[in-house]
């Protein structure tokens, strides 16, 4: 497959297929039955047809519904597939991603090429699975801004919030000349981090949070250096460290639910 920059900061159809894979095909004289078992094994939906090297159409279960449908006295499992096929529109390694979506509102499947000849079938599947890998770092990394915040109202409900930020966040944004925050809706992460793991404020959280402050604080500034990188764009995070955002993203809704839970039963008294 031809190769996609790390530097290029387009989204191209070759991202979605970054390991070299190998597009299987068959004849066109191979037969319905023999190309649905093939189907069903490596649970394809469709299989291009090539002969000469070059692709000539496409085999699907689209396609064989519609025979079924317009022909149903025929009997399809002998035929040859390339009676069976249908058309798939080309793109390329080098396309982008963004003119592939509005291509697979219309088709089920889109044929990828490069200059070496057909390199993979995308899918929506494919596309989805990939913006899904884009997007969850941040959707994590909201899910744990949420859970802070949640955290905070319920430790420091009314003037105790107002308490709290006097004694950890007021004094930075006066030195920047900004007006100081008052509603945790606009804050940031490092001013909800900043509120928590103040030693004036810790008090208001151990409770919620546990009896350790250094051990939030750690986790909190390792989410922090996460952060900043995924919303900087400056590398892909690691495996590790998706599994340290979804952990955290865990043990902080445990935390905010069981805040919640704990400031209702309070008010109940």
């Amino acid at each position: 497959m031809d190769a996609i920059r790390d530097s290029d900061p387009f989204q191209k159809v070759g991202n979605l297929f970054p390991d070299e894979i190998e597009a299987l095909s068959i004849a066109p004289q191979s037969l319905v039955r023999e190309a649905l078992r093939i189907m069903l094994e490596r649970r394809y939906s469709q299989l291009p047809i090539v002969e000469n090297e070059k692709v000539i159409g496409v085999f699907s279960f689209w396609s064989l519904a519609r025979v079924m449908v317009t022909t149903p006295e025929v009997s399809v499992h002998d035929l040859p597939v390339e009676d069976v096929m249908e058309h798939l529109p080309s793109v390329t390694v080098q396309d982008s991603l963004h003119g592939v979506l509005s291509l697979l509102e219309r088709h089920e499947a889109l044929l990828v090429a490069s200059q070496h000849g057909l390199q993979a079938i995308a899918t929506p599947m494919d596309v989805l699975k990939y913006f899904y890998g884009l997007a969850r770092p941040f959707v994590l990394l909201g899910e744990i801004e949420l859970s802070l915040r949640s955290v905070i109202q319920s430790c420091a409900p009314g003037e105790q919030l107002g308490q709290c930020i006097e004694r950890s966040i007021a004094q930075k944004y006066r030195a920047d000349r900004r007006p100081v925050p008052s509603s945790l809706a606009d804050m940031t992460f490092e001013d909800y981090r900043s509120i928590i793991t103040s030693s004036d404020n810790w008090p208001l959280f151990e409770g919620t949070l546990g009896r350790s402050k250094e051990l939030i604080k750690s986790k909190l500034e390792k989410i922090r250096n996460i952060r900043n990188g995924v919303f900087h764009f400056r590398k892909d995070i690691s495996v590790m460290e998706h599994e340290n955002l979804a952990a955290t993203r865990d043990w902080l809704l445990d935390k905010a639910r069981r805040a919640e839970s704990a400031k209702g039963a309070s008010n109940d008294r």
